[in-house]
């Protein structure tokens, strides 16, 4: 029993559960979390952001150029011969110096023993003394001219270098002195081009605030329209049952009847072309702000009665405007870069100083005789570059960076006064909007009141349907531009807002 009681439970809770599902499906947003999603799901602005970030970069990237480069190259060759500094006659001279030096004192030396030798008295004293004998055999192979030979080979190995392979490597430090003050014009360039990204950034911001404003407002007017077309329906309904009863009680004709219903049918058709308006627009809105297109979306002021319409007293200045309107900020920005872009042309006809220090390494080397190992040194000095004639190319490339930076102080001018313009255009649009917001708002309660007496009557008899229908179409006209006036009006104030940079 208890397992039943448990099952019934339940099952009472699934079916709770699966009742209670649609409801929990939809998700109710207001105008702000709308904006919020659609600035955070916008790839635009995501690009935008990125070019944030590359400006950033790009900061950093001229700031380095105060600092100190350090590099670093090495390379290795291989060549197919030695290095030989004499010829190889000379090198064959110097290798046999004592064998040349031995042939010349036997050539000395032979013709004086041959003359001994033909004296019978010194013939027969030299072969009977072989001390004698050993004396002269020595002076025809002195060993001292044989180290003479090994000297000379060592030198003439010494004239020839082995540059079969060479291996060098150079550490440089190099830091600039003075560029023309070119180093400095980029790393100003690179700031102003950082403000200008976020200032792009901020604008990019604003055009998606407002789209996303005019895409919610838009589902409200339409949701609006809905429910008016759905009790526009429902009283040609009632009044097609009313009609109907009437023709049977002969107080009406059938013309009566199919002129009903002929509206019936329109209002339902409307009333469809409504919906589908209403479920596109928030498919729209969902895909700005990043949602499946298939959600379910309630926007908080499409249920409420009447829509309500923000105080706004906006107080702002001349210089208000040019200080916070992002366009402009953008074009004094861009302003400022082509300055500089003057600054760099002039630079690069300027002289050019930096100090540099190398630390060089290489095998084979020469620092004690000609060896096959590493060793290295070091160097330092000072580099100076001054251009001296160009044929007018230095003063033509100034003249036109400063007709750029021109152009951009032209544009900017004539962009001050188009965004005066602009702002007066909505203060007057504002003054229209409150305007037309009263008319329809005078408008609505006469409809109100027609249609009520319209109602009374035709309830009493006393008029005939067409007369309602005409009271009812009127009503619902009325209506659906109090909606549309108090919508233009809060719109009307977002383009203010936007035009004056105070849109957040």
């Amino acid at each position: 029993m208890k397992s039943v009681t448990i099952k019934r439970t339940l099952a009472i809770l699934a079916l709770i559960l699966l009742a209670a599902s649609p409801v929990w499906a939809q998700r109710v947003v207001t105008l702000q979390q709308c904006r919020d999603m659609a600035l955070e799901n916008n790839n635009n602005l995501k690009i935008s952001q990125e070019k944030v970030n590359m400006a950033n970069y790009d900061k950093k990237i001229a700031r380095a150029n105060y600092f100190p480069t350090i590099s670093a190259q090495g390379t290795y060759m291989h060549n197919e011969k030695q290095l030989q500094l004499l010829s190889d006659d000379k090198l064959n001279t110097i290798s046999t110096v004592g064998t040349t030096l031995q042939g010349d004192v036997n050539g000395f030396i032979d013709p004086i023993i041959s003359n001994l030798m033909q004296n019978p008295l010194m013939y027969q004293l030299i072969m009977n003394n072989p001390e004698l004998q050993a004396l002269i055999q020595d002076l025809h192979h002195i060993g001292a001219f044989e180290t003479l030979d090994a000297i000379g080979e060592e030198v003439a190995k010494n004239f020839t270098l082995d540059t079969r392979n060479v291996y060098a490597g150079m550490i440089t430090v190099m830091e600039p002195v003075y560029a023309g003050g070119k180093i400095r014009a980029y790393n100003k360039m690179a700031q102003y081009a950082q403000d200008l990204a976020q200032m792009q950034l901020t604008t990019e911001q604003q055009e998606i605030i407002v789209a996303t404003d005019k895409a919610y407002w838009q589902i409200v007017s339409l949701a609006n329209k809905q429910k008016l077309t759905e009790n526009y329906v429902e009283l040609l309904r009632t009044m097609s049952d009313n009609v109907e009863k009437l023709v049977n009680e002969g107080m009406a004709t059938n013309a009566d009847k199919l002129s009903i219903r002929v509206k019936l049918n329109d209002a339902e058709l409307t009333l469809v072309r409504v919906q589908n308006g209403v479920a596109l627009s928030k498919m729209l809105l969902c895909q700005s702000c990043g949602l499946p297109l298939d959600t379910d979306i309630i926007l908080e002021d499409e249920n409420l009665e009447d829509v309500a319409v923000p105080a706004y007293n906006p107080e702002y200045t001349e210089d208000d405007i040019m200080n916070n309107r992002p366009e402009l900020q953008s074009l004094q920005l861009a302003t400022k870069i082509y300055d500089k872009k003057v600054n760099i042309a002039r630079s690069e006809f300027l002289p050019t100083v930096a100090v540099f220090g190398n630390y060089v390494v290489t095998n084979p080397s020469a620092f004690n005789g000609f060896e096959t190992e590493f060793r290295g040194f070091y160097n330092f000095g000072v580099v100076a570059k001054v251009p001296l004639f160009h044929f007018g190319e230095g003063y033509n490339k100034i003249r036109k960076a400063k007709s750029e930076a021109m152009i951009t102080q032209l544009k900017l001018e004539d962009t001050k006064e188009l965004v005066m313009l602009q702002v007066n255009q909505y203060e007057k649009q504002i003054k229209e909007a409150e305007s037309r917001l009263q008319m329809t708002t005078d408008k609505m309660s006469d409809a109100e009141e027609n249609l009520r007496m319209a109602t009374v009557g035709f309830n009493e008899g006393m008029i005939p349907s067409s007369t309602l229908e005409a009271a009812q179409t009127a009503w619902m006209q009325a209506h659906s531009e109090y909606i549309d006036a108090k919508i233009d009006v809060i719109m009307a104030n977002t383009y203010l807002k936007k035009a004056v940079g105070n849109l957040k």
